[in-house]
This record gives C-alpha cells, sequence and structure tokens, in this order.
C-alpha cells in the first residue's frame, strides 16, 4: 500500500535582521516557508522538506532536524539559501513493529543570518500508519505576546464517549523553552481541560513571531490517535520600567507633594506666632 501526503506548515517565520551590522534602513527580513511531504510504501516512510527564502535577506548555514516515531534526523548542512530560493531535503525511515494510527511530525530548520546570529523555524503536523483515522479531540491554542516569560494556554475536548489517557508534548524552537514539556492526564468522556505551559525566552529577539505546537496523543483500541494544536507566540520588547510601575512613581509623587506642602504650612504658622 503506498499513500503520499502532503502537508503546508502555513507558518512564515518572520526575522528582522541587520545586514553585515549595517543600520536599521538596511536591515532584511529572513522568511522562511516549509512545506513538508510524507510519502508511505508499506513499512516505510519517505519524507521530503521544502524550504523557501520568502524574505529579502540571505539565510545562512541551514539544517533541518525531523523528528518523528520518537527518533530525530538530522540532514546535511546546506551554506545559504538566498532570496527566492528553495531546497529540499529528504528523510528515510522504517516503521517496521509501529501500531496503525495516527503520530506526530516535527520539522525543526536550524538557519543564521549574515551576522551568524542563529534562528530556528519550526512546523508541526501528524502523519497515519495504515488505515487513517480521526482523533476525538478538539484542541485549541490562545496566541500570546511576551518579553521574557509568559504562559502558554491551551483548551482540549474530549468529543468522545470513552476516557482518554492522554500525553501532552509540546515544541517549541530552541529561542524558548519551558521546564515541564510534557504532562499526562486523564480525559473524561464529554469533557474538557485547560493546560498552563511557562514560557521562558532564552534568545528570541524583540518582533519575532514563533510558531509553536502541542500534540495530543492516545491509544485507544489498539490504534494510536495523535491531535496537533497551534499557537504563535510574539517577541515585545520588554516594558520600561517607568511605565511599569507609573502608578507607583504617581503615588509616591503625590505622597512627596503632600509632604513638602504640609512642611511650608507648618513653617509659615511657626513665622506668624
Amino acid at each position: 500500500m503506498e499513500r503520499k501526503l502532503c502537508f503546508h506548515s502555513g507558518i512564515l517565520v518572520i526575522f528582522l535582521v541587520s545586514l553585515f551590522g549595517a543600520t536599521p534602513s538596511f536591515a532584511g527580513i529572513l522568511k522562511i516557508k516549509t512545506q513538508t511531504t510524507v510519502q508511505t510504501t508499506g513499512n516505510q516512510l519517505h519524507v521530503a522538506v521544502a524550504l523557501t527564502n520568502e524574505g529579502t535577506a540571505t539565510a545562512y548555514n541551514l539544517q533541518v532536524h525531523l523528528k518523528l516515531l520518537g527518533e530525530t534526523l538530522d540532514s546535511k548542512l546546506k551554506p545559504q539559501l538566498d532570496p527566492t530560493g528553495s531546497a529540499t531535503f529528504v528523510f528515510e525511515r522504517s516503521a517496521e513493529g509501529t501500531k496503525e494510527g495516527r503520530y506526530p511530525l516535527t520539522v525543526s530548520v536550524d538557519f543564521h543570518d549574515a551576522n551568524q546570529y542563529p534562528f530556528s523555524a519550526l512546523s508541526g503536523m501528524t502523519f497515519a500508519l495504515g488505515p487513517d483515522v480521526n482523533s476525538d479531540l478538539a484542541v485549541t491554542g490562545k496566541d500570546m505576546a511576551m518579553s521574557k516569560a509568559g504562559e502558554l494556554f491551551l483548551n482540549i475536548k474530549n468529543m468522545g464517549t470513552t476516557k482518554k489517557k492522554t500525553l501532552a508534548t509540546l515544541v517549541l524552537p530552541k529561542e524558548l523553552s519551558t521546564p515541564t514539556p510534557q504532562m499526562n492526564f486523564l480525559l473524561g468522556p464529554r469533557s474538557q481541560k485547560d493546560l498552563g505551559f511557562e514560557i521562558r525566552n532564552f534568545s528570541a529577539l524583540p518582533g519575532a513571531d514563533y510558531p509553536v505546537f502541542c500534540y495530543f496523543e492516545y491509544d485507544l483500541e489498539n490504534i494510536h490517535h495523535t491531535a496537533v494544536c497551534t499557537a504563535v507566540i510574539k517577541i515585545i520588547e520588554p516594558e520600561n520600567l517607568f511605565r511599569q510601575y507609573r502608578w507607583l512613581w504617581a503615588g509616591l509623587a503625590g505622597i512627596l507633594i503632600l509632604a513638602l506642602l504640609t512642611l511650608i504650612i507648618k513653617s509659615r504658622n511657626k513665622t506668624k506666632g
């Protein structure tokens, strides 16, 4: 049996970068788009990842990392990818001994700007082994904006009539991290649950948008099921301390003014006396 599935990640990873230390007026944009195709022939997986640079700046030292069925596969390094340029990376993997069902597939791309500052692009999807199956889970993620840290919120609904022992796995680019990337929980029939993941900024620059993915997996009647949820984390500039505590400063200023007026009034009363 042969099956060919084509996935567009639909995610454009955009970074504003300065070229060769130039002024911001000469800045360029790195915009990497990924398209992944999965083909199954018997127990053999054939995965092709196509990258396109849709930005105005050249990406350097590109490498694709594929994570599927508990294994990470690494491509060879591509020295550079110019604007409008494309490149395809091919992977082969045996699925011998894997039960039928739907499984996660994560594509991570490492690359650098002209100053050799590292970035990563991430895309997540699922693929089927054997007869395709639908998950009973409905999952949604809430986009967020953060500077140094924040919390990502996800909602999971069990639309089925059986309880499900579920594993949630959050996948992040290298620039971000979380202390709890995986959570196990039991989801009752026709019930829902909210999850919160603490997100920390390791090396992400302000202005960048990062898609993140969370997989929800469970087994039912010897079939593996996977649902995937997507959210976008936007990195913003740290808030100015004065603006962040402006009400405190205003209160302190009011107290100082009141104390000064009190001293002036007392001083005048002493003078009159």
